[in-house]
């Protein structure tokens, strides 16, 4: 069996992949921003294309499908607009992007459903209650249900709250003059034609205006405009009775019309009126009033006819100055500061404020002297809603000053001094959680700064001084133990530098002296065993630099003299020199030459200033070197045999086009293309046995675009790089090719939710992210039911959260919300699954899981999150199946194999994760059968049994192809299986000496593929195992010797899925079923 740990869960959105463009770079923005000036230019459908590329998991996809409905609006696709809307509005997802409220109930106000419109329109004003545009859309619907006074309040907040929302002056000013408010309808489209003078429904406006009052809008009124106040009976009378436009009103107007005339006297009245507390009295008398007091009604009144051009081009033009002198020195200077003035509460207080625009929606409310703010305002988000509390005073920022998310939630906050940060600022993760807290003097840094983990807990801490960090600069793990110490003078480094693991162990230390290392460096696996080594001299290296593998040898060896280097080597697993390079005393590289395993030189490039010149190639039969010319296009590296290593081309130097990269067995290990000596365009890896690895996409040598990895051929990871980093969607697939995980990640963190999926296709978890750290976690039933929500905010406590229904339960020790302590897992009677201890989120010490039965399957040993000792595996039925040995992280020391009688069914030696030295195959019975000798995971040879049974007669495996064979002394084979360049191909067997199986299976590739059966020594069969691709696939049964069942499993794509049948003598005692590895029933 074997399962991949995938660490980062990676992404896609199409499978076809011989169509698939890995050139393509994931950036939502850009990708929306394409997609917008596409649907500008009506190509509707490509404009679609572009948005259905925003992933489900970028934060941005909401923001796509409200694009989309534009879109399908704009095309006027109806049904497909209605579909897309209920099923955002289904999932709930319309709370998260509150536009789509909007979207939503407009479509179903223009399609009449008026009653469902208004229970959208109720829902989404829990989250626009000051949005504009969604009361305004609102207040169209009251209208179509005939509910005028509900829209009249609706239009009346509005203009209360934004001034410059153009269409609510209009339509209640329209709403006015239709219930015979010819005042309060005049003020309003004044107001209108001010902010918008070319304005969708400017020529309405003006032809409402230029009626005659005497003669329309005789309409009763049958609304309440105003609950107090507003009395302008004065001037009704005037108008109804036609004075203005008697020829004995003089007009101060070049143009002589109705609407000049009318609108004056309503102007010049408004210098007179006697204040109350009405809306329109307070909304649009003092800024017509400002009007008239600054002698500016005559060029409002040209300004206001400006959608008349066609039909008044000649008078207009005449009166451009006039225009151009109010619009300049009126309209951009003095009619805000007086149309935007109204009573509102600020805070609690209701106060004289004034309200600000930016990019035409309220900005900031609050009041004003002198024109700058003064005192607390209100900062808004795009919504209108709160997005900061600001304190000011004569204009610049001072004192306390409060910033909140879209969500309402407390941000940040800082304090100013006349425009200056001076004091405390303190920042806030979403979940409520401190992030940072700083220490501002005259706008810089002074004083302590301290960063903390989003679930609780100091991260990091050093102090300040005018600006520049002084001290000691200390990080913490979430758990409270020591991360990193650095001394810092003036900002510079200076003194210790440490660095430590999750246990407390040093593992890098050196000193620095402004800002330079000094003196030795060292760096540790944990705090004992050596890394790497140096000593250093005003800052680069005097002398040798070593680093070294976790078996202690050597690994890389660099030689430096006076700062430069002169020397370098590196080493192959098993010690062997691999690469070495010689430099010049410019620490120029001269010669950098190639060696294989066997400590022969095949290849030397040959420098010059740096820039390679040419190569001598080494072969078996040109001992002394062969001259390489790199003017040609064609060029080629071969192994000191003479086989194949690298194929590729240079042109002047540098390398250009296909390259492709061997292993030694001849089979292509990299296939990868050149430009001006940089990777461009697709590189594709390969296993050993020739399998794809992964696929991905390079520009001037960094990463960009789609990335693959692939298992058996089939794509099991797809993630999206820009600019060398992991940004954007991920996915993960089980082998089937469903999803199995799909999230979002932002500068190679995971960020924002991610989803985990059962192979059923149902969530089985939802995991929400800040910086790379989980906060939320939620686990769903089989039935894909909402079963638990784990908040980890200041988690620190034992705790115990059941699953499927009780079905299991487990069992954490936290500290700040990550794995600090013991953790296990339980069924509900009580049967292990799982026992393991955590330091800081990491596995350390020993990690021990059970089978279905209750039985150790794995027992195994961490050094903070690494393997590090023995690992131990047993099978399904208990017993030992394989042991091995590691030292941080990698395989180093003997590898066993068991039957299961315990005596040894192969063993081997790993050296840094290679394989070394001789490989022993045996039967049940403990005889050796076979010797495979292995040199950096090569095999070389093999010795098998002579006529006598003794195992001396050693054949040299040829390209890593061979038949390997042995026989007992009476010519029955012992075992048999065949190389294929390094790889096991087709059928593997071991037979004791009556030539009977003991171990039968089939490789393809090097993969487990069929069946796998071990045999009793009766010739019955232990247990019969089926794989696909070395995944376990269908049904795993273990038998007892007489050959009744001990266990049925059942696994899909490698986890156990469906039933588990257990077994008691011979009889079925529990059923236990799986839905992706997780245990959600248990039947007795």
């Amino acid at each position: 069996m074997r399962k991949f740990l995938l660490v980062f869960f990676l992404v896609s959105f199409s499978k076809n992949y011989a169509q698939t463009d890995y050139t393509s770079v994931y950036n939502s923005a850009s990708i929306i921003s394409q997609a917008e000036s596409l649907r500008d230019n009506k190509k509707y459908d490509e404009a679609l294309k572009e948005y259905y590329k925003i992933s489900k998991t970028d934060p941005k996809y909401l923001n796509a499908q409200y694009e989309i409905g534009l879109t399908l609006s704009a095309q006027e696709k109806k049904g497909e607009l209605k579909t897309l809307l209920e099923d955002l509005y289904s999932k709930g997802k319309m709370a998260e992007y509150p536009d789509l409220y909007k979207m939503y109930a407009v479509f179903l106000s223009n399609e009449k459903e008026y009653d469902t419109s208004e229970k959208i329109f109720n829902e989404g004003e829990k989250y626009l209650p000051n949005s504009s545009t969604f009361l305004y859309n609102y207040a169209i619907l009251y209208i179509r249900k005939k509910e005028n006074q509900k829209a009249l309040d609706l239009l009346e907040r509005i203009i209360t709250n934004n001034p410059n929302h153009a269409l609510s002056h209009y339509l209640l000013g329209v709403m006015a003059f239709e219930n015979g408010k010819i005042t309060e309808g005049t003020m309003a489209l004044m107001s209108y034609l001010a902010i918008a003078p070319t304005g969708q429904y400017a020529n309405e406006a003006i032809l409402t205006l230029n009626a005659n009052f005497g003669q329309n809008y005789l309409t009763e009124n049958k609304l309440i405009f105003s609950k107090s106040g507003d009395n302008f009976e004065e001037i009704e009378t005037i108008l109804r009775n036609q004075l203005p436009l008697k020829k004995v009103y003089k007009i101060k107007s070049n143009i002589d019309d109705k609407i000049t005339r009318q609108v004056q006297a309503v102007a010049e009245y408004a210098t007179e009126h006697k204040m109350g507390d009405g809306f329109f009295e307070t909304t649009y008398i003092p800024w017509i009033k400002d009007l008239v007091e600054k002698n500016q009604l005559e060029g409002y009144s040209y300004f206001s006819l400006l959608s008349m051009e066609d039909k008044l081009g000649k008078e207009l033009n005449k009166q451009k100055k006039k225009i151009t002198s109010f619009r300049d020195d009126y309209l951009l200077k003095d009619f805000w500061s007086v149309f935007a003035k109204r009573k509102l509460d600020i805070f609690g207080n209701t106060e004289d404020v004034i309200v600000t625009i930016r990019n035409e929606k309220p900005f900031i409310i609050g009041p004003q002297i002198n024109g700058e703010f003064h005192g607390k305002c209100k900062y808004l988000n795009v919504y209108g809603n709160l997005n900061g509390e600001l304190n000011f005073k004569n204009g610049l920022l001072d004192g306390q000053q409060k910033y909140y998310n879209e969500k309402g939630i407390l941000n940040e906050e800082k304090y100013f001094t006349a425009g200056k940060l001076d004091g405390k600022r303190t920042t806030y993760y979403e979940n409520g959680n401190l992030e940072l807290i700083e220490n501002y003097k005259d706008d810089k840094l002074d004083g302590i700064s301290t960063s903390y983990y989003p679930n609780g807990g100091k991260n990091c801490e050093v102090n300040f001084t005018k600006g520049v960090r002084n001290g000691t600069f200390i990080c913490l793990y979430e758990t409270g133990t020591k991360k990193i110490e650095i001394d810092l003078t003036d900002g510079k480094l200076s003194g210790k530098y440490n660095s430590y693991n999750e246990t407390g162990a040093l593992t890098e230390t050196y000193n620095c002296l402004n800002d330079k290392i000094e003196g030795n460096y060292f760096q540790y696996f944990d705090g004992k065993l050596l890394k790497s080594e140096a000593v250093y001299k005003n800052g680069v290296i005097e002398g040798i630099y070593k680093s070294y593998t976790p078996n202690t040898a050597l690994e890389k060896e660099n030689s430096y003299t006076l700062g430069n280097i002169t020397k370098s080597t590196d080493y192959f697993e098993n010690g062997k020199k691999s690469y070495e390079g010689l430099y010049n005393d410019k620490g120029e590289l001269e010669t950098y030459s190639f060696f294989d395993n066997d400590g022969n030189k095949y290849f030397e490039e040959k420098y010059k200033s740096g820039e390679l010149k040419s190569g001598v190639q080494f072969t078996s039969n040109s001992p002394k070197g062969t001259e390489v010319n790199l003017t040609k296009k064609s060029f080629e590296i071969k192994n000191f045999d003479g086989s194949f290593k690298i194929k590729g081309a240079f042109e002047k130097g540098k390398r250009t086009g296909e390259w492709n990269y061997l292993y030694s067995s001849g089979i292509t290990s990299l296939n990868q293309f050149y430009l001006n000596g940089k990777a461009n365009g697709i590189s594709t890896n390969y296993y050993l046995n020739g399998d794809l690895s992964s696929k991905y996409n390079y520009i001037n040598d960094t990463i960009s675009g789609r990335y693959e990895t692939y298992d058996g051929n089939k794509v099991n990871q797809i993630y999206n790089y820009e600019k060398g980093e992991q940004n954007g969607p991920f996915q993960t697939f089980y082998p089937d090719g469903k999803v199995s995980t799909e999230g979002f990640m932002v500068a190679d963190n995971v960020a924002y939710d991610k989803f985990i999926y059962s192979q059923s296709g149902n969530v089985s978890m939802i995991e929400h992210y800040i910086n790379n750290y989980l906060v939320n976690r939620k686990t769903f039933d089989a039935k894909g039911k909402l079963e638990n929500e784990i908040d980890y905010k200041n988690k620190n406590e034992k705790f115990t959260v059941s699953f499927q229904n009780g079905t299991y339960l487990k069992n954490y020790e936290m500290t700040n919300g990550i794995l600090n302590g013991k953790f296990s897992a339980l069924d509900k009677f009580k049967t292990k699954i799982t026992e393991a201890e955590y330091i800081n989120g990491k596995v350390h010490n020993v990690y021990k899981t059970y089978s279905p039965l209750g039985l150790l399957l794995s027992e195994r040993n961490y050094y903070c999150g690494k393997l590090n000792g023995p690992s131990k595996h047993h099978d399904y039925a208990g017993n030992l199946r394989l042991t091995e040995e590691y030292l941080f992280g990698i395989e180093n020391g003997k590898t066993i194999r068991y039957y299961h009688n315990k005596s040894k069914m192969m063993e081997y030696s790993s050296v840094n994760g290679s394989t070394e030295g001789e490989t022993i195959y045996y039967n049940q019975k403990g005889e050796a059968l076979v010797i495979i000798g292995y040199q950096n995971n090569i095999p070389r040879y093999f010795i098998q049994k002579n006529k006598t049974g003794e195992l001396n007669k050693k054949v040299i495996i040829e390209n890593q192809t061979a038949e390997i064979s042995s026989s007992y002394p009476n010519g029955k084979i012992a075992i048999q299986f065949t190389f294929n360049k390094g790889n096991i191909n087709g059928k593997f067997i071991i037979n004791n000496n009556e030539g009977k199986p003991e171990y039968e299976c089939t490789y393809k590739n090097n993969n487990l593929e069929g069946e796998r059966i071990e045999y009793y020594a009766n010739g019955k069969p232990y247990k019969k195992e089926n794989f696909a691709n070395s995944d376990f696939e269908g049904k795993q049964l273990y038998f007892n010797e007489d050959g009744t069942l001990i266990a049925d499993l059942s696994f899909r794509n490698d986890e156990l899925h469906g039933n588990t049948l257990i077994y008691t003598a011979g009889k079925l005692t529990q059923t236990k079923k799986y839905d992706s590895d997780e245990l959600v029933e248990i039947i007795k």
